[in-house]
């Protein structure tokens, strides 16, 4: 399927083809082989070009869903948003200008909320990156250009974002494909559900307790107590605030428009360093929504109060609505199981719905996509910052509560904010199946 982007420059907007290749760019400066092995390891990457070695696809956590990774070379960032990011390194320990000298070529937006999409703008227009979003994220990235050209950035270049499924299109009606890295990369995208805290509440399903004024709640059902979205009181001695960057410089997204929580799923098929092996497949996703009830956040924009995706009842369900004849979140399993098993999965390990839920729709989402890695993410935002040792107690339950046995549960390479930022992990692609750290 092909689709059409933009590139805004101040306010004119030219098209640009889907398919429209961005070649691999020639790294020389300093500043781009100083980020580039801060962010992925020195023995990573090349202390001359900056260039990253393409025998290994290699993952680093720069908080929340976010994660730059190289894959056969090409370096991306999927989301962009930066969880306290400070004006000089404290609790994340890099800066903006860090990710602007990464020099990524592509940059991936899950979903348009400013917990995943700020600051992709901004990067975009000092690198050159091409965005890829939904259409209606998009129009936000337009709107956050036209901001940063009006607020007179310095460098500020034209910003290419690519939509990738149609505009108000159900969840899971289309996969579309994006040509750019072939034949060495294949990647395929399709609409998913966002979590949400409005549908189906489920008495079988083992929730995450609540807190009062940073105080747990617990809640107690069948003899355990459940954690708690809390932080370690002694969290802030240790990482004391330092200057937001927001003080200074203000690259946060459009709250305008219906991009907010319409939410993409990433597919991503490495080829083999020889001809004869097996591709290498990882996922990732930023949100996880509820497949089991067909329910999604219902809406982004408060001034209209309704829903936007067609079928979506006020509450986000779909009730009656039917993809491939099957129901909305059903479609969606069938496209998962398809899917795998993968190598590795990069997914949200928290639910907006924690408190009716808990970890049920994680769990379900890694039935359907079986990976032999589980890397969690959004454990910075909505997750309270250091809470992530709560939410992998949780996702046990989760998992003893779904039945699933021991071995069919894949490997945690579990994310522990903030000793895991910049920390990376890499699979060789001739033995996938023992990552490096």
């Amino acid at each position: 399927m092909r689709g059409l982007g933009f590139t805004i420059a101040a306010a004119s907007l030219l098209l640009c083809s889907l398919s429209e290749p961005v070649l691999a760019k020639s790294h020389t400066s300093a500043a781009t082989v100083a980020a580039r092995q801060k962010i992925f390891g020195l023995d990573n990457v090349d202390p001359k070009s900056g260039e990253v070695r393409d025998d290994r696809v290699i993952f680093s956590w720069l908080t929340n869903a976010t994660f730059a990774a190289a894959v056969k070379g090409h370096v991306l960032l999927l989301d962009t948003f930066v969880t306290r990011l400070e004006v000089t390194p404290g609790r994340t320990p890099f800066v903006i200008q860090d990710l602007v000298d990464l020099d990524p070529d592509y940059l991936f937006i899950g979903h348009g909320h400013f917990d995943h999409a700020d600051n992709a703008a901004y990067i975009a227009q000092q690198t050159g990156a091409v965005i890829f979003a939904s259409p209606e994220t998009c129009d936000n990235m337009a709107i956050d250009a036209t901001n940063n050209f009006n607020n007179h950035f310095a460098n500020v270049k034209t910003v290419t974002c690519r939509p990738l499924t149609g505009r108000g299109s159900l969840p899971g009606a289309q996969i579309v494909s994006i040509n750019d890295l072939d034949p060495q990369v294949s990647i395929k995208v399709f609409k998913h559900l966002h979590s949400t805290n409005t549908g189906v509440t489920d008495e079988h399903a083992a929730p995450v307790a609540a807190t009062v004024n940073g105080v747990c709640v617990p809640t107690v059902s069948k003899g355990n107590t459940f954690p708690c979205n809390l932080q370690d009181p002694r969290d802030p001695q240790l990482f004391p605030a330092g200057t937001p960057l927001s003080t200074v410089m203000n690259i946060a997204t459009s709250r305008a428009g219906a991009g907010g929580p319409i939410s993409l799923f990433y597919v991503f098929t490495v080829k083999g360093t020889e001809n004869g092996r097996d591709p290498f497949t990882f996922v990732w996703h930023n949100t996880t929504g509820d497949i089991i009830d067909s329910c999604a956040l219902p809406n982004n924009n408060p001034t209209t109060g309704l829903p936007f995706e067609p079928g979506q009842a006020a509450n986000g369900c779909f009730p009656g609505v039917t993809v491939n004849g099957k129901s909305v979140g059903a479609n969606l399993a069938s496209i998962m199981d398809g899917l795998g098993p993968v190598h590795v999965e990069i997914g949200s390990v928290v639910s907006l719905g924690f408190s009716q839920n808990g970890e049920r729709d994680i769990v379900s989402y890694l039935q359907h996509v079986r990976p032999r890695f589980f890397i969690p993410n959004h454990v910075t935002a909505v997750a309270v910052e250091g809470s992530s040792l709560e939410w992998k107690v949780g996702y046990a339950q989760a998992m003893t509560a779904a039945g699933v046995p021991p071995a069919s549960q894949p490997q945690l390479l579990w994310l522990v904010d903030p000793n895991d930022y910049l920390r990376p992990i890499s699979f060789d692609l001739d033995h996938p199946n023992d990552p490096h750290f």
